[in-house]
């Protein structure tokens, strides 16, 4: 384990599976999991973006929505690093604001793909190493904010969350004999690549925290869950959004659309309200 003194979140001989780990909030957790001392097999599409998380990281890269090779890669991790403890999957993709009568059939399958069945196949293959093995296991899924909200013009994305909290209730009341919790995380506006070209000062003042979540507060949370300290915790939705899940009423549609830059909400309203 890196640095100096010992992490009060030790996961010394845990081997941990993230997946979303070339950047943004995968790629922190990777980082913050492997600082605990975990064994970190880290997955994305992007192997460039994968080669920047340093030595001492099994980087892997492929299409979680492809089951074969999802099935090969944690084959080849078991092989490499041992039988997944933990699996941390943060892989997931947004394809902007649309109109239902708009709607790209296209988008919505890879949308559901990657966010939902990619999500489902990791946690098929690793959900089998921890049973075989029988020592227990921590899986984290990320959902969104929007799962709860309902935002115009974003079914898809929103649809692909949802379901991920649907599958968790089951699983974990599944795997708890096994001594493997599931939970799920529900991020609110984190300063990610998916927020694009966004002003980010506008969440300054319009969100109830006053400031944007880093992906190091997300990272932190996970590595709680990946913990024994967590060890009574399962089927649960965690929302971590600086305030936002509390808001309800006229003041979250303000909120919503304030937050935003500018032209992404007249693209918005164009999208949802022009005439046809």
């Amino acid at each position: 384990m890196s640095g100096s003194g010992m992490d009060a979140l030790e996961l010394s001989g845990r081997v941990a599976v993230v997946t979303g780990a070339a950047s943004g909030q995968g790629r922190a957790t990777a980082l913050r999991l492997h600082r605990a001392g975990a064994a970190v097999a880290a997955i994305d599409l992007n192997a460039e973006g994968l080669a920047t998380l340093g030595d001492g990281i099994l980087t892997l890269a492929l299409d979680t929505s492809d089951p074969d090779r999802v099935a090969e890669a944690f084959g080849q991790i078991e092989h490499s690093l041992g039988p997944a403890y933990i699996l941390a999957s943060a892989a997931a993709v947004w394809a902007g604001w649309n109109s239902i009568v708009d709607m790209d059939y296209d988008d919505v399958e890879r949308i559901f793909r990657i966010n939902t069945f990619g999500t489902l196949y990791c946690v098929k293959n690793a959900a089998s190493q921890m049973v075989r093995e029988g020592r227990g296991g921590r899986i984290i899924m990320w959902s969104s904010i929007a799962a709860a909200r309902g935002q115009a013009g974003d079914i898809p994305y929103t649809g692909s969350k949802a379901a991920i909290e649907g599958m968790a209730r089951p699983l974990a009341a599944e795997l708890a004999q096994h001594e493997i919790t599931v939970n799920v995380i529900a991020p609110g506006a984190i300063d990610t690549p998916m927020l694009g070209a966004a002003d980010l000062s506008f969440y300054d003042t319009v969100l109830p925290g006053r400031r944007i979540g880093t992906p190091d507060e997300i990272a932190e949370l996970v590595a709680w869950l990946c913990s024994p300290l967590s060890r009574f915790v399962t089927g649960a939705v965690i929302p971590i959004d600086g305030g936002v899940a509390s808001i309800n009423g006229p003041w979250a549609l303000a909120n919503t659309l304030h937050q935003l830059e500018p032209d992404l909400v007249a693209r918005m309203k164009a999208a949802l309200y022009d005439d046809r």
